[in-house]
């Protein structure tokens, strides 16, 4: 189902790391969810922890487990989750076969090939990750590239 390539579940693994509390016995777990709106139809977000109330379903992706809500598991089908550095920062990139258009910031796809998606948003709605931990929260939240 959803694949998380090396590179994303190392940088996964050391966000967690940084939002974990010492000595609680629960496992760490990412959560996935889309949200309706931003740049196309959907905007991906990534979190550590529930954002939602909605009924969510686990998936193991290698050692990390990806939470997801039921109701978005289509959307999510075969979807790849990869992480790039370059000399502009860092960030998260998604390859969703489902998706029919793609906007310009990697984190917003359209389900309709005519629907609108923003070619060059410039993100200017999403954080650029940083290497403090606030920054570091705010691109789990909410992914910039």
């Amino acid at each position: 189902m959803v694949q998380i390539r090396p590179a994303a579940a190392q940088e996964l693994k050391r966000l967690l790391r940084r939002h974990t509390t010492p000595g609680t016995d629960a496992e760490p777990q990412v959560y996935l969810t889309l949200e309706p709106g931003g740049c196309a139809d959907w905007t991906y977000r990534l979190s550590a922890a529930a954002l939602s109330t909605q009924t969510k379903t686990a998936l193991t992706c290698g050692d990390l487990s990806l939470a997801v809500p039921i109701d978005q598991l289509d959307l999510v089908k075969d979807l790849t989750i990869d992480y790039a550095e370059d000399l502009m920062g860092g960030g998260f990139r998604f390859v969703n076969p489902v998706a029919q258009r793609t906007c310009g910031c990697g984190n917003a796809f359209a389900l309709n090939a005519e629907a609108p998606v923003a070619q060059d948003c410039t993100a200017v709605h999403l954080p650029t990750p940083l290497s403090d931990p606030e920054s570091d929260e705010e691109m789990l939240q909410t992914l910039g590239s």
